[in-house]
């Protein structure tokens, strides 16, 4: 079994003292990428995804939150749990073989590391159908046996764009295929940043103004005074509405799109 590391950016977590059981969850969405949930938790004011595990339907197995975290999946549930998501909705769909190996393979594993036997739906304890009447909990759950696992890095292609490409899938603004290659699916990734933003975002932004010849000084992530006027002197070499704000029509000319 193979756990590939998301390397997700976290607000302040709190860790487990002890863990008793696993809970299981479905996304309640076809297609939900470790990208978009942790975007939707962060828009909850969360820390950042609430599930320590993503199941995927291709059988992939994802790290979300710090397996020592307390989580976010189960209100009332988190001190002592693990929470394990599928992708899928398994009110309506039936779970692809692959998928529901992995996720055997997963709760056989976890079983044995921390020594519990208790696995539960999140319905059983919070007031909820989740993971969905079709979801093959007893099969999952019954899971047991010794399970070898690696770990692996999401596979990474080099370049400006993928880099700026993983960060918005990092940060959540996106969950696009980090292929080097601009698009409009980069372009919808792209957050607006203005001044008093921070991060590598806005480090990407610098590197690539500097690199134009639109001098913002050092290149330290912060969207201070220098980065507004670089910004706002591209703007306008560009043609753009000048207002220092990089919004999709800006990052259009950046990524070299129009």
């Amino acid at each position: 079994m193979n756990i590939i590391e998301t390397n997700l950016q976290f607000r302040s977590l709190s860790y487990r003292s002890r863990t008793n059981r696993l809970i299981l969850h479905h996304a309640d969405a076809s297609v939900y990428s470790p990208e978009q949930i942790h975007r939707l938790h962060l828009q909850n004011g969360w820390s950042g995804a609430g599930y320590h595990f993503e199941v995927r339907k291709d059988g992939s197995i994802y790290r979300l939150r710090p397996e020592g975290a307390v989580g976010a999946h189960a209100s009332g549930s988190n001190s002592d749990s693990i929470g394990i998501c599928f992708e899928g909705d398994y009110d309506v769909e039936i779970m692809p073989d692959v998928q529901k190996q992995a996720g055997k393979e997963l709760v056989a594993w976890l079983k044995g590391k921390y020594g519990v036997s208790k696995v539960q739906a999140h319905r059983d304890v919070c007031a909820t159908a989740c993971p969905g009447a079709k979801f093959p909990f007893a099969e999952i759950a019954g899971a047991s046996g010794s399970v070898s696992v690696t770990t692996s890095q999401p596979v990474q292609v080099s370049g400006e764009i993928a880099e700026l490409q993983n960060e918005c899938n990092v940060q959540g603004f996106s969950s696009q295929k980090v292929d080097n290659i601009p698009g409009p699916i980069t372009l919808a990734g792209c957050p607006m940043l203005k001044k008093g933003a921070q991060g590598n975002i806005t480090r990407w932004v610098q590197r690539k103004l500097n690199a134009l010849g639109f001098n913002c000084g050092s290149v330290d992530g912060v969207f201070g005074v220098k980065t507004k006027a670089a910004i706002m002197a591209f703007q306008r070499a560009m043609g753009l509405i000048v207002d220092g704000i990089v919004g999709p029509k800006t990052w259009s000319k950046l990524l070299g799109l129009s």
